[in-house]
């Protein structure tokens, strides 16, 4: 059943990282897809009902989070999808240019995690808490 709230795409390459955001975001109550890669991404965004925000990581093979970003901002249906994207790096340097709706700058913690999906307008759908 998806959530009232929305859902949330977590695209990462890193198979680990990608799943425990998706278990953390799911025990919040969060209905949550995710992709390894933009391809994935954007057949996943293709999808009804669409998607509310996405955990988009900066760095992945072949087209990376910034492109894949432009792509996102050029597509009328997608206009109101909050994306928040994860980086390794850090600084305004790897921020420039990126219209993301916020970043997080890993490693992250499930409550920065939690307080930027509000901020960007995302809350979460229970008050089940792994915090």
């Amino acid at each position: 059943m998806t959530s009232p709230h929305g859902r949330i795409l977590v695209v990462d390459d890193n198979d680990a990282l990608r799943e425990n955001l998706a278990e953390a975001l799911e025990l919040e109550g969060y209905d949550v897809a995710v992709a390894a890669d933009a391809a994935g991404a954007l057949a996943k965004l293709a999808e009804d009902p669409p998607f509310r925000a996405m955990l988009l990581d900066l760095v992945m093979p072949g087209m990376d989070g910034r492109e894949l970003l432009e792509r996102i901002r050029e597509d009328p249906r997608l206009s109101s999808l909050r994306v928040i994207m994860t980086t390794g790096h850090t600084g305004a340097r790897a921020r420039a240019g990126v219209p993301a709706d916020a970043f997080l700058e890993k490693p992250f913690g499930l409550r920065e995690l939690f307080a930027v999906l509000a901020k960007v307008g995302v809350h979460a759908p229970s008050r089940r808490s792994v915090r």
